[in-house]
Parts: C-alpha cells; sequence; structure tokens
C-alpha cells in the first residue's frame, strides 16, 4: 500500500459547508458500536491546529501527544493543571469552551469530566467537519487513538476496536521489549540509504535488490553493536548488491 496525507484544512473546509447545507448534525446514540472504527490511518499534522478541550492530565497527555507530531496545539479550559500551563509547545485559553474554539482547527480532542461539554465538542466539531475525539467514548468519536510503540521512525499502533484496552497495554508493553531503542537507528539508516541509492542512478531492478538486502537481520544485529557498526555494514550491503 502507498502511504499517503491529506489536506486536512480543505478537507475541513469541505465537510463544514456541505454540513451547514445537511443542517443541523445528527444525534449520535451511546451505543453504537466501536466495530466502526476500521480504517487505519497515518495523519500528518505537522503546522495544522489541534484544539484540546480541558486542562488536566488527560488533556496534557493528549496535548503533548499532538505537539509532538508537529501540531499547533491550544489547551482549552477554565482552569489549567500547572504541567499544562508550563509546557511552552501548549497555548492556553483560560476560558470556557465555545464552539469558536474550533475555528480553523484540523483536529479537536475532548478531555474534560464534563459530560455536557464533551458532547458539545463532538457536535460542534462535526458541524465543522473537524474530526474529533473524545476520551473514552467512542460513540462521540471520529477516530480513535490507539496503543503506541515509537522507535524513530518506527510505529506500532494496537487498537482492539475498544473491546479490550487491558489487552492493548499488553500487546504494547510486550511491543516495547520486542522493538528496542536500536530500531530508531536502523530506521534513520534506512533513510539516509534510500535518499542515497535512489539519487545515484542505479536501474530498478538494483534499487529494488538493495532495498531488500537492507531489510535482512544483520542490518538490525549490526544497529545493535552502534551507529558506526550500522553504517559500516548498510555500505557493506550496498555495494554487495552493486557489484553482484
Amino acid at each position: 500500500m502507498v502511504e499517503d496525507t491529506c489536506d486536512l484544512t480543505v478537507a475541513a473546509r469541505t465537510a463544514a459547508r456541505k454540513a451547514r447545507d445537511r443542517g443541523p448534525a445528527p444525534v449520535y446514540s451511546v451505543t453504537m458500536s466501536e466495530k466502526r472504527f476500521a480504517y487505519p490511518i497515518v495523519l500528518d499534522l505537522a503546522g495544522r491546529s489541534a484544539v484540546v478541550v480541558g486542562g488536566g492530565q488527560v488533556a496534557l497527555r493528549k496535548a503533548q501527544a499532538l505537539a509532538e507530531a508537529g501540531a499547533r496545539v491550544t489547551a482549552v479550559a477554565p482552569d489549567f493543571l500547572p504541567d499544562v500551563a508550563a509546557d511552552g509547545r501548549i497555548a492556553c485559553v483560560r476560558e470556557p469552551y465555545d464552539a469558536a474554539h474550533l475555528d480553523g482547527a484540523a483536529i479537536a480532542i475532548a478531555a474534560t469530566d464534563d459530560e455536557g461539554v464533551n458532547r458539545r465538542v463532538a457536535d460542534d466539531a462535526r458541524a465543522a467537519g473537524v474530526l474529533v475525539n473524545v476520551v473514552d467514548v467512542p460513540p462521540l468519536c471520529d477516530f480513535i487513538v490507539p496503543a503506541q510503540v515509537r522507535r524513530g521512525d518506527l510505529l506500532v499502533a494496537i487498537t482492539t476496536g475498544g473491546a479490550a484496552p487491558s489487552l492493548s497495554r499488553r500487546l504494547r508493553q510486550r511491543l516495547e521489549r520486542e522493538f528496542g531503542p536500536e530500531w530508531a537507528d536502523y530506521l534513520s539508516a534506512l533513510r539516509d540509504a534510500r535518499g542515497r541509492v535512489m539519487a545515484g542512478g542505479l536501474e530498478p531492478d538494483v534499487r529494488r535488490r538493495i532495498f531488500e538486502r537492507l531489510t535482512e537481520p544483520d542490518l538490525l544485529d549490526a544497529a545493535r553493536q552502534g551507529p558506526d557498526a550500522l553504517r559500516r555494514a548498510v555500505d557493506a550491503a550496498v555495494e554487495e548488491v552493486k557489484n553482484a
């Protein structure tokens, strides 16, 4: 499958226009099945506006994750825990939530302990064409956030569709042991090698064989020995295929 990204801002504006044409947003039943979350995507949020409604620990975690993804994060709440306000990546708006806070947002997360506020965020976001997640209330969500293992460019996501969050957590812990920190260096080396190979004027078949060679187990073994060993192993593997 070819990875792709989309312009969420354009999509949001288009959806908002369609929402206005349709009239008021529908009421979503809280009994809606979580099995509808069946299409996994990875979003490019760099430079895009993300709004987190809430000022507690859950809101902090959500806001920090969005900031780490490169989003411009605004948190909205009458009050914030000190850790939220102290994070320079998060713009804190100290006032009650209003639909206007979602203007220009690509994504919104409701993380308050007020069910009424969370539902308003969901309804307002949906009417404006903004993707929304209400923490721990899948029927009000456009998307759910899976358990994750991240090692540099490697991202492994686990979801049970809400059926067993504790199982997702156990699987994440297992994968964290399997995918150690060396995977970050390995993926970084593969990215660098790919750029050099693509710019090297080689035939497509040679490039394909090089890329396959670079995914063989000995390269990961080299990554476990450190950056210098990995660099030598990558260079040797590329030359091995070129001279075959």
